[in-house]
């Protein structure tokens, strides 16, 4: 990468421990690839017991947002009601595929989105939890049922958008759910996707992996201790197809194929990347560091994200993480 960047680094990270990790980041920047070892995550398991997803982390979110939507302050759903939808709210009707506990239909409902908005999951106890969530809050324009994406029938012209959100990524069937939902959207409607997109059943590019072998080597050892275990994480490794299989049937099973099979049923008004590409990997059972209220934490993951970005931007790592928005192909809407 540019030396210029790796300077506006150092300025970032003047002092102590991160002034050193900004010089060895630097280092790593100017490094031509090489061939890297064979690491990756393990399987996408969430972190085990880690109270820190790393897309929970607040920093790492307003990085999410400001990608797609150009603010900090404003997440890509707000953004895509405010580009999208103006003037359309509330929609009659809406439906969410793999809705999880309903969190981002609570979230719209309490912005007045739809009329109706279905989610359905194929986990009962996540509709459950998003069934009681909705009657705790008086959210009256709410209803789930269980129901299995691989296998969905939806009835046609029935809906005036469709969310994906990190849902998609799990569906085998992928051909059956986007003809689907594309013959289920109204001649106005869209689909909303947030997903994983990158390499199906997590097996990381040997580039990938050397970034974040890299880094790892560079990053402060109080960093890099497992919040699950207490050890310190020196690497990741790519996991084998058994492995992730084992942890999670459909975890990632065609996530490489999702953009490109959407393009055969709709239309794709935008793709918004957004990385994760590295920062997935790297904070993988050590997020929760980066929340310490001291200003260290903050500035190493502003120099890991900015890397990041700069090396996806560059199209030496793509994204692993986009927003899409589409609408229906003529013959696909017409259930042709």
């Amino acid at each position: 990468m540019r030396a210029g960047a790796a300077e506006r680094l150092r300025e970032r990270l003047r002092g102590s421990r991160a002034a050193r990790f900004s010089f060895a980041l630097r280092r790593l920047l100017l490094r031509r690839p090489t061939a890297a070892g064979v690491w990756g995550e393990r399987a996408g398991t969430g972190a085990g017991g880690s109270p820190r997803h790393w897309t929970e982390l607040a920093q790492v979110q307003a990085v999410i947002n400001r990608r797609v939507s150009g603010d900090p302050d404003v997440n890509p759903y707000l953004h895509f009601l405010r580009t999208r939808l103006a003037g359309r709210l509330p929609v009659p009707r809406a439906l969410t595929v793999g809705c999880g506990g309903g969190e981002l239909e609570r979230g719209l409902a309490r912005l007045g989105f739809a009329t109706e908005h279905v989610g359905v999951d194929v986990a009962p106890g996540a509709v459950a939890v998003a069934v009681e969530e909705a009657r705790k809050e008086g959210l009256s324009s709410l209803r789930y049922a269980v129901a299995d994406a691989d296998a969905l029938r939806l009835e046609a012209a029935s809906y005036d958008v469709v969310f994906g959100v990190h849902s998609v990524h799990h569906v085998a069937r992928l051909e059956h759910l986007f003809e689907q939902v594309a013959r289920a959207l109204r001649p106005d409607g869209l689909l909303y996707l947030n997903e994983f997109v990158g390499p199906s059943r997590f097996q990381w590019t040997d580039r990938q992996l050397e970034v974040v072998d890299g880094l790892l080597k560079v990053l402060p050892e109080p960093f890099r201790v497992s919040v699950v275990d207490g050890r310190v994480k020196r690497r990741a490794r790519r996991p084998t197809v058994t492995e992730v299989i084992a942890t999670d049937p459909s975890e990632a099973v065609r996530s490489a194929e999702i953009l490109g099979v959407a393009a055969a049923y709709f239309e794709i008004l935008e793709v918004r990347p957004y990385g994760g590409t590295v920062l997935q990997l790297l904070l993988e059972e050590i997020a929760g560091n980066f929340s310490r209220p001291d200003g260290e934490g903050r500035a190493l993951l502003s120099a890991i994200a900015d890397l990041e970005w700069s090396l996806v931007s560059a199209g030496d790592l793509p994204s692993d993480f986009a927003t899409v928005v589409a609408r229906p192909k003529p013959r696909a809407a017409a259930g042709t």
